[in-house]
């Protein structure tokens, strides 16, 4: 597996890629220079890399540390931006799988409709 990160414009965009079991070299470059900038603009996460110069007070720095600490921590930016992608993805599979169940369940209400007035006909 591999991850790749591209920073243009104080801009990081982070991806990943499997490559399979033991890639060889040939496998890699091949990849390079083939799939590479196809799959760092296909990236829908982008990370902007601004750093505060602002001074905190005290106090509020050590709630935020706590609160930090406490909650659960990526090791890396990029782990936290394949995360987001993840995320993006997952949302819009969800709202794909809510559409496809509204048409299942309409066409399933315009078939029983259809049912019923077929029996009311025979008369």
């Amino acid at each position: 597996m591999g991850l790749i990160e591209y920073t243009e414009n104080n801009k990081t965009v982070f991806a990943k890629y499997t490559f399979g079991t033991d890639p060889n070299h040939e496998t890699i470059l091949n990849f390079i220079n083939k799939q590479l900038l196809e799959l760092v603009n296909k990236s829908k996460v982008k990370t902007k890399n601004e750093k505060s110069v602002k001074k905190i007070n005290p106090k509020r720095l050590q709630r935020k540390v706590a609160k930090e600490q406490a909650k659960q921590t990526f090791t890396t930016q990029s782990q936290e931006a394949l995360k987001k992608e993840q995320e993006l993805r997952k949302k819009a599979s969800k709202k794909q799988n809510k559409i496809q169940k509204e048409l299942q369940k309409e066409n399933k209400r315009k078939l029983k409709r259809q049912k019923a007035k077929e029996k009311h006909k025979g008369h």
